[in-house]
């Protein structure tokens, strides 16, 4: 890429350049496979984000990051502004600096508006300084139309709203039959 610029590089082709790069960088930060074994000896949440930040020494965005990614699991993560301090130039139909998934939550769950999750995720965050913001369970509709509950936690580090939604089971639709 060393001496390309946006008229001799395709965005297609940029995106994966860059892709393979941050993976690349991603192997060498936490320590290829070792990372993911740890993960999964973990109870799953934002919890063990910051336990392997710790262990691994990387900040709490890059952790989150790649915690997500390596999850065989359905996650997303979502990296933001502050809920409750947005920028002027916030763009609500565009509210996430970063919205990450795991290979399945992609799969499962491409139609998953993010504006909508946003206005969420501001209902139940506190307007605090830094620390916990908040928790809720959020239902999620797949791409088969099926309601999912997924656990969503959001984390301020001064810096980056740190979002981790972890799958919890499909939504049960109870019926009341009459007599």
């Amino acid at each position: 890429m060393l001496g390309d610029n946006k008229q001799t590089l395709t965005p297609a082709c940029h995106e994966k350049v860059e892709n393979e790069a941050n993976y690349a960088a991603g192997q060498l930060l936490f320590f290829q496979k070792a990372f993911t074994r740890d993960a999964r000896d973990l109870v799953v949440g934002i919890g063990a984000v910051e336990e392997l930040k710790k262990k691994y020494g990387n900040t709490m965005t890059t952790t989150l990051w790649r915690y997500v990614e390596q999850s065989p699991n359905p996650l997303v993560g979502c990296i933001s502004h502050h809920p409750h301090r947005l920028p002027i130039d916030f763009n609500p139909e565009d509210p996430f600096r970063y919205f990450i998934g795991s290979p399945q939550f992609l799969q499962r769950f491409s139609n998953v508006c993010e504006p909508d999750i946003f206005r969420i995720l501001r209902a139940y965050c506190q307007n605090k300084r830094g620390g916990p913001l908040g928790a809720a369970d959020i239902l999620l509709m797949d791409d088969n139309r099926a309601r999912h509950v997924f656990h969503f936690e959001t984390f301020f580090n001064h810096y980056d709203a740190l979002t981790l939604g972890v799958y919890k089971k499909q939504h049960s639709l109870l019926v009341a039959v009459g007599q």
